[in-house]
């Protein structure tokens, strides 16, 4: 295991630092953060520099501050790697639970994939950090990625596109599932992936009709609809949905820390959505089965649709209210 969890860490210290030249490419006349072009003579790095140099960067004019976090990302994605690794294959078994039981290793079929979510999660969170965008290169492979991987596999589901957990079943035959699935393997991969895609991207791309209809102005953009999108191919639509209902509360977290380490009071969307699927992931049998049982609303259509109009009626009140409060006159509030 530690042989394992110490080559899934240097993997994904590569896949860090490649994540950084990757971002810095990407940005080209934008804010690359330093790692593509000097700031003050405006010439070009060497590819070296940009995508592999193991130590701060810096131009040859000698004018430029040193680059460092380039560093910070190596180090970053290497120990989330490691420690999903862990999550996964060790005691904690985070995605283990009782409806699936893929044939082949997690250790070969689920971890390479969701290792390859982490590095496109991670490049998508560095580029909205560096200059509040999510390239379609990302986005567009990595929903690739996942459903090809999912068609061709037929198992690498976190959880299948349907289960129904009623009592009076589970106590003949355990939790209910569509009979198709048992002889299509290969097409309800396809079929799980594209609904998880295509939940993700309607619910946050709801989410920012809603902003704009209610403040004037849509507070998510673009590029969040097709992150998510993205997410909810690696992931699946339940995932999915607990990754758009966790991200509020990842906000706040990284909020405060970004505003600790820097003079920013705004932060995208983006890296929320990230965040919270990297916890959905990591959290994933403690939120379906016990302690939550989530299983139980996520297999009753009645109590999913009760839900949803709980979380979007919540949502266009703070909405409301964060208009009204908008209104007030700024001497009034200073008095």
């Amino acid at each position: 295991m530690l042989t394992v969890l110490l080559i899934v860490f240097l993997l994904g210290c590569l896949l860090g630092r490649l994540a950084a030249g990757w971002a810095a490419q990407m940005l080209e006349g934008m804010n690359s953060g330093g790692l593509l072009m000097c700031s003050e003579c405006d010439g070009k790095l060497s590819v070296w520099q940009r995508w592999f140099c193991p130590t701060p960067v810096k131009c040859p004019c000698g004018q430029s501050k040193k680059v460092f976090w380039h560093l910070g990302s190596t180090v970053v994605l290497g120990t989330l790697s490691a420690f999903f690794a862990w999550s996964l294959l060790g005691p904690w078994n985070c995605q283990g639970i009782h409806e699936v039981r893929p044939e082949a290793a997690l250790l070969w079929s689920r971890l390479p994939l969701h290792l390859a979510l982490l590095f496109l999660l991670w490049v998508a969170v560095l580029t909205d950090l560096l200059d509040y965008v999510i390239p379609d290169e990302v986005i567009w492979s990595g929903i690739g990625v996942a459903v090809v991987s999912a068609f061709v596999s037929g198992e690498l589901q976190m959880v299948h596109i349907w289960v129904n957990w009623d009592e009076a079943v589970v106590s003949l035959s355990g939790p209910w599932l569509p009979e198709w699935m048992k002889h299509h393997q290969h097409l309800h991969g396809l079929a799980w992936s594209l609904t998880g895609a295509f939940v993700g991207a309607t619910l946050i791309w709801l989410l920012r009709w809603l902003s704009g209809r209610i403040l004037g102005y849509p507070a998510l953009g673009l590029g969040d609809v097709t992150l998510m999108a993205m997410i909810g191919a690696f992931l699946g639509w339940q995932p999915a949905v607990l990754v758009i209902a966790l991200a509020p509360l990842t906000g706040i977290v990284i909020g405060l820390g970004v505003r600790l380490v820097s003079d920013r009071s705004f932060v995208a969307y983006g890296p929320w959505l990230a965040c919270s699927a990297f916890v959905v992931m990591c959290s994933w049998r403690f939120l379906w089965a016990e302690p939550l049982m989530l299983r139980n609303i996520f297999g009753h259509w009645p109590s999913l649709l009760i839900l949803a109009a709980i979380c979007y009626g919540s949502l266009i009140i703070l909405l409301t209210g964060l208009r009204l409060f908008r209104r007030i006159p700024t001497g009034s509030l200073r008095r």
